[in-house]
């Protein structure tokens, strides 16, 4: 395997662990109120689109020409970065409030 696909495989991995934790999340999310749980899946859609972003540049990345593959690199990590810094803030609110039977995420 060349480093390209090596790189694209990785990507692959990544979104699908991280579509795995928003999967987790959501279930914990679903035992909150329904108040609640209303602001939380604006959340939870705004994480799954960004997710959906970084899935269709994968696509593109695939067919990339060498000379926009450095490009795309930088675009792809960027979408990573503001993901990871969404995940985690939503996250740290889920802490903040209390979660019901002792769950913890």
């Amino acid at each position: 395997m060349d480093q390209r696909e090596t790189t694209i495989s990785k990507i692959h991995s990544q979104l699908d662990e991280l579509n795995r934790t928003l999967d987790d999340l959501e279930k914990t999310i679903k035992d909150k109120s329904a108040q609640a749980s209303s602001a939380y899946d604006k959340e939870m859609i705004n994480l799954h689109e960004k997710l959906n972003e970084m899935r269709a540049k994968l696509e593109e990345m695939k067919t990339a020409s060498t000379d926009h593959w450095d490009n795309m690199m930088e675009h792809i990590e960027v979408l990573q970065h503001a993901f990871i810094a969404s995940y985690n803030f939503f996250k740290e609110e889920l802490k903040k409030n209390d979660l019901p039977n002792g769950k913890s995420i």
